[in-house]
């Protein structure tokens, strides 16, 4: 009789639901009756009338009360394990932790109908669209889903009920995104306000759980935008595939490496550069602006560059060449002919990128020393003695280096594929490293990973997996050489390339002194001397270097440019630095010798006590 009674209810249930299907198209969607709020003229929210003391003396039933929801006509029919699979009671079930349960909302404040769980059984009056208090309205299309959130979420007096601070202007954001935009043109595909928060397990944005909780926003936009099938037909504004590696790349970036390892949700991620709900690509102009939330010292020196009416001028002059380039002004061999899909400068994005922002090293500049240890070692080409490296360490850096460039060319390895290997050889090296158990991955000594990370040493490229072709993919980065040949070609002088290395030269020579004085302080402090004031001059020095770091983007290296100021004082207290260095070394070697003639000493005391002992010994042995 059960089952009689179940199949039953399933055939209501479906005429239900047809008519009211007929309903919803019959009906015109008044934002006056969404979540039970006023109709225009006043009077108190429909939906609180429609809870009124049928909803107060209900009943949790067993399916909502396991899932901490009030039992209304919606809940008592949609939990029913015997009318729904087990996945569409989880979406509904769902409603439990969102955010709209939370304040007090249910089912029927959002999709209409009488909420009385009297009407459990009788579909056709619970979702009866001319229920005076609140009509059963039921999902939106999806093309109508903006609206239908909009209804609340635009209304001031509505949302002044839960926090008077809230935003209101959401649905006008989105109106004018990109996704808006393309939906009012009858584009259904495009994301909407379901795609980014859910539908009925919506959280707070301040949620972990939430898909745009900072840790997780990029992850919810390539949803999409990494999605291969999705996104074919859609094309950049030069007509372009729009690419779907987004999200690889800015995995590989130094901003998701700040917010994933070192948990900092201030990291720039998708919305930081695009928007919220007016999410559209930065336009060219405001690039420097949207970086400069964060890097507001780079993006000023910058903008007082020579480069940066250099990009202007070149902007200008590929818009001129109508898409073909920079192939239009440059002939090979010039590096800049060799650029493909180049059709505007970003200021920031030329040299550093869009999604693939990774961190920005000494390899950006140009030309490279043969290796990487150049920048902190001397390159044993008769400057030794500037660095003041002694002998047996000298020889045993060009040791090991000339033995990895062996192992390079056995691999055959040129260029800056070795250059790359030679960074990540760096990292793994017994003299870098602290010991660690077999098989375990080696760790940087302290000192070395300081010197390393803030002397930005790094490689010439980075991976990312392409989403397309399942591949890893390998990028270079764009160094000056990417653009700028090492001769003149438009001009007199090669300026680009000469400034590039005048900065890099500046630069190595600053951190290659650091290094120096820091490895002599560093065995001074392990033989227990006190270095003084080593360590501070140490710690100054490399401040100069980062703040060349930041200067090098006004490019200009004239003497009296604030880079070369800043370079003056860095060497300045590298070598103060040197200097405490060489003292602790002088004191060191005068405590062994000290310690030497004493051990040389006491070994002669003993030697003669010894002789005296067997003296004394025979006389008493004696006739």
């Amino acid at each position: 009789m059960r089952a009689a009674a179940g199949s039953a209810m399933l055939l209501f249930a479906g005429a239900a639901i047809i008519a009211a299907v007929a309903a919803v198209d019959a009906v015109a969607f008044s934002p006056a009756a969404a979540y039970g709020r006023p109709a225009a003229g006043g009077g108190a929210p429909q939906a609180a009338a429609a809870r009124s003391a049928q909803e107060a003396a209900a009943q949790a039933s067993p399916g909502a009360a396991a899932q901490g929801l009030t039992r209304t006509s919606c809940t008592a029919c949609h939990l029913d394990e015997e009318l729904w699979e087990p996945e569409e009671i989880t979406v509904v079930a769902g409603f439990h932790d969102d955010v709209h349960a939370a304040v007090g909302l249910s089912c029927h404040d959002c999709h209409g109908g009488n909420p009385d769980p009297a009407l459990a059984e009788d579909y056709l009056a619970a979702m009866d669209d001319e229920f005076a208090p609140n009509p059963y309205r039921g999902p939106p299309e999806r093309a109508g889903v903006p609206a239908f959130c909009g209804t609340c979420h635009s209304d001031a007096t509505y949302m002044r009920r839960f926090a008077p601070s809230l935003r209101i202007d959401q649905e006008a954001e989105y109106r004018t995104s990109r996704h808006g935009q393309l939906l009012a043109e009858g584009d259904t595909n495009v994301a909407t306000c379901i795609d980014c928060h859910g539908t009925h397990g919506i959280r707070r944005p301040a949620n972990a759980a939430s898909g745009v909780y900072p840790t997780r926003v990029a992850e919810t936009c390539s949803g999409c935008h990494a999605d291969v099938e999705r996104m074919a037909g859609y094309t950049r504004a030069n007509g372009a595939p729009l690419p779907v590696d987004q999200y690889a790349r800015w995995r590989e970036s130094v901003h998701a490496t700040a917010m994933f390892e070192r948990e900092d949700l201030s990291a720039p991620t998708c919305n930081d550069c695009h928007g919220n709900h007016g999410a559209s690509p930065p336009g060219l102009d405001s690039v420097p602006f949207v970086c400069g939330q964060c890097h507001g010292r780079e993006a000023e020196i910058f903008r007082a560059s020579p480069k940066h009416a250099g990009f202007e001028d070149h902007n200008q002059y590929l818009l001129d060449a109508e898409g073909e380039g920079c192939i239009a002004c440059h002939d090979l061999p010039e590096p800049a002919a060799s650029l493909s899909g180049f059709n505007s400068f970003g200021e920031c994005t030329a040299c550093h990128g869009n999604h693939g922002v990774v961190r920005p090293t000494l390899s950006f500049l140009s030309p490279l020393p043969d290796t990487p240890c150049a920048f902190c070692h001397a390159a044993g080409d008769g400057d030794d003695a500037r660095f003041g490296a002694p002998e047996e360490d000298m020889l045993l850096f060009l040791e090991v280096r000339d033995g990895l460039r062996a192992e390079a060319a056995e691999l055959g390895l040129e260029g800056t594929e070795r250059f790359d290997w030679l960074v990540d050889r760096a990292e793994t090296l017994p003299y870098h490293t602290v010991p660690v158990a077999a098989g375990a991955e080696p760790r940087r000594r302290p000192e070395f990973d300081t010197l390393y990370t803030k002397f930005r040493i790094g490689k010439t490229s980075y991976t990312f997996e392409d989403p397309v072709s399942g591949q890893t993919t390998r990028v270079p980065i764009l160094r000056c050489a990417s653009c700028h040949a090492d001769s003149e070609t438009l001009g007199d002088d090669a300026v680009g390339i000469r400034v590039a290395g005048e900065m890099l030269n500046a630069m190595r020579d600053l951190t290659a002194r650091v290094a120096s004085a820091e490895r002599i302080l560093l065995a001074a402090r392990r033989g227990g001397v006190e270095i003084g004031g080593g360590g501070l001059e140490v710690e100054r020095a490399v401040d100069a270097q980062i703040s060349l770091e930041v200067l090098l983007h006004g490019f200009d290296t004239a003497p009296d440019s604030e880079f070369a100021a800043v370079h003056a004082e860095g060497l300045a207290h590298a070598e103060a630095a040197f200097a405490a260095g060489q003292a602790a070394r002088a004191e060191l070697s005068y405590r062994r010798q000290g310690l030497v003639v004493a051990l040389i000493l006491i070994v002669l005391v003993l030697i003669g006590l010894a002789l005296k002992i067997r003296e004394v010994s025979g006389r008493e042995a004696g006739p």
